[in-house]
């Protein structure tokens, strides 16, 4: 009725504990998001895995994690099938906690969370909140004792990035285009606020 998608997170039983819905309609900007009613976010949405593999890679949201997935497999020739993935549905890491207990097995995390790179807090200032919550994780997870990484889209988020390099983009161009979208962010910055510095 709603054109909702339904992304669902599992415990280690297999149990439904979590339920996203995002909407598909976006004509008019950003689609719905919610969850639904009594979702617990410390089960995240993921999907099938080689159960020998030690690595996961965490998302924000369960599109970015399909995205991530397609463009291992179309663009890089990758069995997307052979590492772990994990969304979050937000940027706290419960959901990261509870799967590294149900899968003791994993020694590696990468964090590919959103590239916020034109996003601004309530001051105006330039505020890359997934990266800044990426490094937050690496540091806390490397003092537990796994090895950790980070992998930035080139764009906002891996769909972003999908959608672009389905159109024939190289990786080159998703670059120049995010350089120039911050060239035009610092300018505009500079011209509202010129006597104060920039923290981003």
């Amino acid at each position: 009725e709603h054109h909702n998608c339904v992304f669902v997170g599992k415990n280690s039983a297999g149990q439904v504990k979590y339920a996203g819905l995002r909407g598909t309609y976006d004509r008019e900007g950003k689609g719905f998001r919610g969850d639904v009613t009594g979702s617990d976010k410390r089960v995240g949405f993921a999907l099938p895995y080689d159960r020998s593999s030690d690595q996961v890679f965490v998302f924000e949201a369960p599109i970015d994690l399909m995205s991530h997935a397609s463009i291992a497999a179309d663009f890089y020739g990758r069995d997307w099938m052979q590492d772990h993935r994990i969304s979050t549905g937000c940027l706290w890491n419960g959901a990261i906690d509870r799967y590294l207990e149900g899968h003791p097995q994993i020694k590696r995390l990468v964090f590919a969370v959103d590239n916020d790179y034109l996003a601004r807090d309530k001051n105006g200032q330039l505020r890359n909140w997934g990266q800044l919550t990426a490094a937050k994780w690496m540091k806390a997870y490397t003092e537990k004792g796994y090895a950790c990484a980070v992998h930035v889209p080139h764009l906002n988020d891996f769909n972003t990035d999908l959608v672009e390099m389905r159109k024939g983009r190289s990786v080159e161009d998703l670059d120049r285009q995010r350089m120039a979208e911050l060239e035009t962010a610092f300018e505009q910055s500079a011209e509202e606020e010129p006597e104060q510095g920039m923290e981003v």
